[in-house]
């Protein structure tokens, strides 16, 4: 089931990312603001526990996302991108992604992402990002 993020679901949340992000993980304070700021494209997928979580704007770009490592690759991501991509119809998708990080590259790619820029400094750590967009085009045919 995906939903719209409760403050209930912080301390899972946490734990996702610390797993998920561990050079570079939000803390509550940042997930509280983000729930805040975007308490309706704040989405998280439940099953038994939280399975994971995205974070977009309206507008297309995506936060974040991320899913507990032995939930990877059954099909989680990629609802909860099609539901980012459901919601911003006609808008363009954009995100970045640590150069460092292909899986999750390969995964946008594979989602009809392509990579449009490198962004020097990106992260907090200082590694680099890729920009990776999906053309509004691409997300209208999806629907």
């Amino acid at each position: 089931m995906i939903r719209p993020v409760h403050s209930k679901d912080f301390d899972e949340l946490l734990q996702i990312e610390a797993q998920a992000f561990p050079k570079s993980q939000y803390d509550r304070e940042e997930l509280w603001l983000l729930s805040l700021k975007y308490p309706h494209t704040f989405l998280v997928t439940v099953s038994n526990q939280m399975d994971g979580y995205i974070v977009f704007r309206p507008d297309g770009h995506i936060i974040s996302m991320a899913v507990r490592p032995h939930k990877r690759r059954v099909g989680i991501g990629t609802r909860l991108v099609e539901k980012v991509i459901g919601h911003c119809s006609g808008n363009s998708l954009r995100l970045e992604v640590r150069v460092s990080n292909v899986g999750a590259q390969r995964f946008y790619l594979n989602l009809g992402f392509r990579i449009k820029a490198r962004i020097d400094g990106y992260y907090h750590d200082g590694e680099d990002a890729f920009l990776m967009e999906r053309s509004a085009d691409d997300t209208e045919d999806t629907n």
